[in-house]
């Protein structure tokens, strides 16, 4: 019965997409992203044994996923995924794939994919298929039933072998140990050239799929640096890596305290966004040589912030070009700093960032907007590489043997292990990279 609904399904996914009628035209729906977190360094390689993302859920509801040819999946499935890259050679995921019952409580199934991506598995002889030469585990771990609201979190672990876990309401518990495979590495290019980021994102059931969401939730992010948790930067608001995506929600970054800032989830549109650092707004008030500067993030006052006024000069070494410190300052608990700037008529007022905060600044004079024009913050290098990356270039995850739940209906969809696992698949370039075609 099996192997008949396996080549049924098989089937169906070879026939034109003109003779199936459960097909989905994303056209008309909003851009669906893997929706969350992720930390993908630019500029530095970062190595680190333990990783983890929490959610705080308040409300969920999940509706139809589709596979990425348009055609419906399957009902009321999500998955929640922690990924990261081992070494740039395995992409390992800890996966907790969630199913609505009703609108309080859930059932969430443990799933583990991890991809070796120089060739099949030799250490591992269980729970292991190949795709295109290279190696997957895949392995279901166990099922329970939550009730909202939740906290949550998922967690992996490379101290001294690879754990895959997950936390509910604070208790911990490992469901998987494997041998050890490397450190996590967050930061620079796979071996099949896709970015090593720190991934705690939603996205469809499997296969490439998308799934419309809805809800209210808040999440973190967290990797060990030198015996603590620390909070990453700087953070997107979509996975790089996996091919899973939602649509129904947005996210964004609260910042009412900044050295620990989170992601809100909401109901919205999503789009690929830098969460942090972004830069803060200068409010400037002129009573003629006085000048009242305001700092603040999405409304909330940023106190205790260094604050420069910066007037033009030669210093080349200066944090603007032709400019030199003047004065500068701090903050109050309101946010506030007041400058008085009687002797220079051209000035900048400048705010260097921080570990949370791009810099950020405001000019005097249209007269030296020149010398600021080439200047590149932190922020504007993300929002650029956001705006060129192609997101599809992406693993699709495999969730086989795994019993899809819906309202009406339950079907095992045994032949993932075989075209499933790959359903959008490594982009044909990146399969090209590997086998050098």
């Amino acid at each position: 019965m099996n192997s008949l609904l396996a080549l049924s399904l098989i089937l169906l996914l070879l026939l034109p997409l003109s003779s199936i009628s459960l097909i989905h035209s994303s056209a008309v729906e909003d851009p669906a992203y893997p929706s969350g977190m992720s930390f993908f360094p630019l500029t530095n390689v970062i190595y680190t044994t333990y990783v983890i993302g929490t959610v705080n859920i308040t409300s969920l509801n999940i509706g139809n996923s589709y596979l990425s040819s348009g055609m419906f999946f399957t009902k009321g499935n999500a998955s929640l995924q922690l990924n990261a890259m081992i070494d740039g050679k395995y992409w390992a995921q800890d996966v907790a794939l969630f199913h609505e019952i009703n609108n309080k409580e859930f059932e969430i199934t443990m799933i583990i994919n991890l991809w070796n991506l120089s060739g099949p598995f030799k250490i591992l002889k269980n729970n292991v298929t190949t795709y295109q030469g290279l190696g997957v585990y895949l392995y279901q771990g166990p099922t329970f039933n939550v009730t909202l609201p939740l906290n949550f979190s998922l967690f992996m672990n490379a101290t001294n072998n690879l754990e895959f876990g997950y936390c509910i309401n604070g208790k911990k518990y490992v469901y998987q140990v494997l041998p050890y495979f490397g450190n996590f590495q967050i930061g620079g290019l796979s071996i099949l050239g896709l970015p090593n980021d720190l991934e705690f994102v939603w996205g469809g059931p499997g296969c490439g799929s998308e799934v419309c969401m809805s809800g209210e939730m808040s999440e973190e992010i967290y990797y060990l640096q030198q015996g603590k948790l620390v909070i990453p930067s700087p953070v997107f608001s979509v996975g790089l890596d996996t091919a899973e995506s939602a649509y129904g929600i947005k996210v964004f970054a609260n910042f009412e305290n900044i050295s620990s800032p989170f992601a809100c989830i909401t109901n919205g549109v999503n789009s690929p966004s830098v969460l942090w650092p972004v830069p803060p707004s200068i409010i400037v008030q002129s009573n003629g040589s006085i000048k009242h500067v305001k700092l603040c993030i999405n409304g909330f006052p940023l106190s205790n912030q260094e604050v420069e006024v910066l007037v033009p000069s030669a210093n080349l070494s200066s944090p603007i070009p032709f400019t030199t410190v003047k004065e500068l300052g701090y903050t109050n608990s309101n946010g506030e700093i007041t400058f008085n700037i009687s002797s220079q008529s051209l000035y900048i007022i400048y705010y260097p960032g921080n570990y949370t905060l791009s810099s950020a600044y405001d000019i005097s004079s249209p007269l030296l907007s020149h010398l600021v024009s080439s200047i590149k913050s932190a922020y504007d290098s993300l929002v650029n590489f956001l705006k060129s990356y192609n997101f599809k270039h992406a693993l699709s995850s495999s969730f086989s043997r795994i019993k899809y739940k819906s309202q009406s209906t339950s079907v095992d969809y045994l032949l993932l292990e075989y075209i499933g696992a790959f359903a959008v698949g490594i982009l044909v370039s990146a399969i090209l990279a590997k086998y050098k075609f």
